[in-house]
């Protein structure tokens, strides 16, 4: 070999008229690593290339053909040897070993592998795809199999292969059909009971989350800043591998958007080692990177580059094709993924993805302050179309308050943290003893969050941001949705097997969190939607539920969830909006509510498919707009065939630095003044007079009561805020409906003032102490008397008939009495207690 050259190889392929060759001229490039660029530039060297190279150094040469006779000959070495130094193990004998290799020219190599194992090593040729096909190959199985079962079978209690355990089945089970037979029983106590239920649950959880959002917006927070300075302070030599997890699922117009950014990347290309994650059954996305030349043979290029200069900017990326499983799930990718990475640190992009230029670097030196308690380093994440519709507004504004805020809150006071899909950058070493990711669980970021903060281990927030692509279409972005809240309940239900052994792991203060802000991620959003259906219907029929709201300690509750909850969060996605300099969308954060309707669709979506479709990933669709293609036809001569330019149009971040016009901060301040207007009248501070007798305002249900203790204490009555007796009992019916008032026909004329035949009689009712009703045939006349005081606002209605003929009277006063003429003849007494709220209860019906 020692006349063997490199000018002579490259001279060879230029005779075999292979392109790109100019790149082997690199000095850096010596005989050693010639090969190693040949995979790296993905040249197409052909097999004649190969069996020449045998000849010339006197080594015999293996046919793809026969290589691949054994597949499972590229498994006997690890993949990381077969595919880094590509070389397949043939044979072992006492006092040699053959393998076959594609890059014999390697000599350092094959010395040390005879110092390690103590045997001469005999070589064999074979081409260069070849050996990466028989490793790949080899090694689909194994890899596939780990990727869905590793966690499965390392640690079962933490994985969601079943995502409840019998005694969680047995609680839902039975606690379900406990409620609806309760309820069948009894509907009107029994959904009261569900109703105080979810309210009380409802506000433990709005404090908790109070707290940790005031913790994110006050104060010092905990975000790593790392400098210019720090970063110009680093040497390139110095920087570990750093692995780039890309999958992609059904994106194939979004790929070459995503190679241009990570190629962007400020990061020694080097030390680069970018997976393109694709799955098998994703043939779209497939034959794109090979157009690409992802694979090796160029179609389509991005932006406009020499073909050289194309494939030097192809050899930072390695396609990875997902064999076919039971599920397809972007955890599952991204572990197979990682059964083939060599960095030491590991993130995720996803393909719509524009990261920071300088955000690797700046993980590296996180990681290096941090020390090794910090498994995970989470950057913060926005959206660059925040304003391309009302969506798209009001996602960005729930990001600004949940990453700028809450996540950060979080972080301040060590809590447990739900890490975001993207940009979470990990130790390889300390991801792989976690287990990596569960391939089972749709929100798979906020899974290893939790699983994370139970090894005691630690995530960090650093200041660099990257910057996604909002969903701007209702349908996608309700799948979205229904995604991340199914994830959150099997995370829940996974962590929640062992509620002991979890205390113990996190500690009360992060367990109490955990069920209050982790658990309230999901249980919000769905108990919104049931609370908002009460409160509309507190409106359509309050006789129904007026007496839910009579316990002053519920009522305050509910209001307060009602008012204080959804206004703070309202308030909150104002205040983020502004410290993010949005000052244009301030606007749309005041209608946030419409946005919390979709949350709460979504998350019942979620929820009700995690009975029927647990692991189904519902998939988003991305960059619709950015990508164009056109015919490159400017350079010709540059390439060795006709190819398609794919031009890139990077999208343009909008960091929200925009002032808000002057239309915008009119509508702003009318609409603000319009709501507190509004609520004034609510509370009664202002009195509203309707413009007809058609249009009323009622008073929010419960608002009333909470008041109650104070207007019985300005009005000089006894303050009562415990009357246990306004709890509906467990046998009580639900009130009537409001019936219509009885119109006066026409009066009882007078009769005989004596009635010989009628005796004297008395009823009392046994519901109404003090209501009694006599007849004197003295007089003939009919007594209605009320001896006890009704609450404020009641009154009694007393209807009188006679045949057909009927009047009514009211006792709007108590005590009181009311004297009715007798009639004639036998008469039908019916008297009616009427609420507040309009219900009319019937207390007498009988006749005299």
């Amino acid at each position: 070999m020692s006349d063997l050259t490199k000018e002579e190889l490259i001279t060879t392929l230029q005779q075999m008229d292979v392109p790109n060759t100019v790149l082997l001229e690199d000095p850096s490039i010596t005989l050693d690593t010639f090969i190693l660029a040949i995979k790296k530039f993905r040249i197409q060297a052909p097999d004649d290339f190969y069996a020449y190279l045998a000849d010339r150094l006197g080594l015999a040469f293996m046919e793809r053909d026969t290589l691949f006779a054994n597949p499972r000959i590229g498994s006997v070495l690890p993949y990381a040897v077969g595919e880094e130094t590509l070389i397949a193990l043939l044979e072992s004998k006492p006092t040699y070993l053959k393998v076959a290799t594609a890059n014999p020219l390697d000599t350092p190599l094959f010395t040390r592998l005879e110092e390690i194992f103590g045997k001469k090593i005999e070589k064999v040729v074979t081409p260069l795809d070849a050996i990466l096909t028989i490793t790949d190959t080899s090694y689909k199985g194994p890899h596939a199999y780990s990727a869905l079962s590793e966690l499965v079978d390392r640690q079962p209690d933490e994985s969601a292969f079943r995502i409840l355990v019998p005694w969680q089945k047995a609680v839902i089970i039975i606690g379900t059909i406990l409620l609806l037979l309760l309820i069948a029983i009894n509907p009107y106590f029994w959904l009261f009971v569900l109703f105080t239920i979810v309210n009380i649950t409802y506000f433990v959880m709005n404090p908790v989350k109070f707290y940790v959002s005031m913790q994110g917006m006050m104060g010092e927070k905990n975000v790593i800043h790392i400098s210019d300075e720090d970063i110009q302070n680093l040497k390139d030599e110095d920087l570990p591998i750093y692995t780039v997890l890309v999958p992609l699922f059904h994106e194939q117009e979004m790929l070459p958007h995503i190679l241009q950014n990570i190629a962007n990347i400020n990061y020694p290309r080097d030390k680069l080692d970018v997976k393109i994650l694709m799955e098998e059954e994703d043939t779209e996305t497939i034959e794109k990177a090979r157009k690409l030349g992802l694979f090796g043979n160029v179609e389509e290029i991005i932006s406009p580059m020499s073909e050289p200069e194309y494939h030097a900017f192809l050899s930072i990326f390695h396609p990875v094709v997902i064999p076919k499983a039971d599920i397809t799930t972007k955890p599952r990718a991204c572990n197979y993924g990682l059964k083939r990475s060599r960095g030491e640190f590991v993130v995720i992009y996803d393909a719509e993805d524009l990261p920071d230029r300088d955000q690797l670097k700046k993980v590296v030196i996180a990681f290096q302050r941090l020390g090794p308690k910090y498994a995970c380093v989470q950057c913060l994440l926005n959206f660059y179309n925040p304003r391309k519709n009302m969506l798209t507004r009001w996602f960005s504004i729930e990001y600004s308050y949940y990453y700028d805020f809450y996540i950060q809150g979080l972080d301040k006071i060590d809590a447990p943290i739900p890490l975001g899909g993207t940009s979470n950058h990990f130790r390889m070493k300390t991801l792989r003893e976690l287990g990596a990711w569960d391939p089972y669980n749709v929100t798979e970021d906020a899974d290893l969050g939790m699983r994370i903060a139970r090894k005691k281990l630690h995530t960090a927030v650093l200041n660099s941001h990257t910057y996604e692509e909002a969903v701007t279409r209702v349908p996608s972005w309700i799948r979205q949705r229904s995604r991340w809240v199914k994830g959150f309940v099997i995370t829940w239900f996974v962590t929640m097997r062992h509620p002991i052994k979890v205390l113990k792991d996190i500690g009360i203060k992060n367990f109490f969190i955990f069920q209050t802000g982790f658990g309230g991620n999901f249980y919000l959003p769905l108990m919104n939607l049931f609370l908002w259906l009460v409160f509309a219907a507190g409106f359509i029929i309050p006789e129904y539920f007026s007496s839910w709201f009579d316990f002053w300690p519920f009522a305050a509750i509910a209001v307060f969830n009602l008012l204080i909850g959804n206004l703070f969060f309202l308030t909150m996605m104002v205040v983020a909006t502004w410290k993010e300099k949005q000052r244009d969308l301030l606007l749309y954060a005041f209608f946030s509510p419409i946005y919390w309707i979709l949350m709460s669709i979504g998350a019942w979506k979620g929820t009700l498919q995690l009975i029927f479709k647990p692991y189904k990933w519902e998939k988003t669709s991305h960059g619709t707009e950015i990508v164009h293609e056109q015919l490159l036809i400017e350079h010709p001569e540059r390439f060795s065939k006709p190819i398609k330019w794919i031009e890139v149009k990077s999208p343009e971040v909008d960091r929200g630095a925009r002032k808000a016009t002057g239309t915008q901060i009119a509508f702003s301040v009318g609409l603000t003044v319009l709501l507190i207007l509004f609520a004034l009248v609510l509370f009664g501070v202002l009195e509203y007079k309707p413009v007809t007798d058609h249009f009323t305002i009622t008073k929010i249900p419960g608002l009333n009561q909470v008041m109650k203790p104070l207007k019985d204490y300005q009005s000089g009555r006894d303050v009562r805020l415990l009357n246990y007796e306004a709890i509906p009992g467990p046998y009580s019916t639900s009130p009537p409906v409001i019936l219509p008032k009885p119109t006066l026909t026409q009066e009882i004329t007078a009769g005989p003032t004596f009635q010989p035949d009628r005796p004297a009689s008395k009823i009392s009712a046994p519901g109404e102490p003090g209501l009694i009703v006599r007849y004197d045939p003295l007089v003939n006349r009919i007594i209605i008397t009320a001896e006890k005081s009704l609450p404020e606002g009641d009154y009694y209605v007393v209807t009188i008939g006679s045949g057909e003929r009927e009047y009514s009277k009211n006792i709007d006063t108590t005590p009181g009495t009311l004297s009715l003429n007798g009639g004639s003849g036998v008469t039908q007494v019916k008297v009616f207690r009427v609420l507040r709220t309009g219900a009319q209860i019937p207390v007498i019906d009988s006749s005299l």
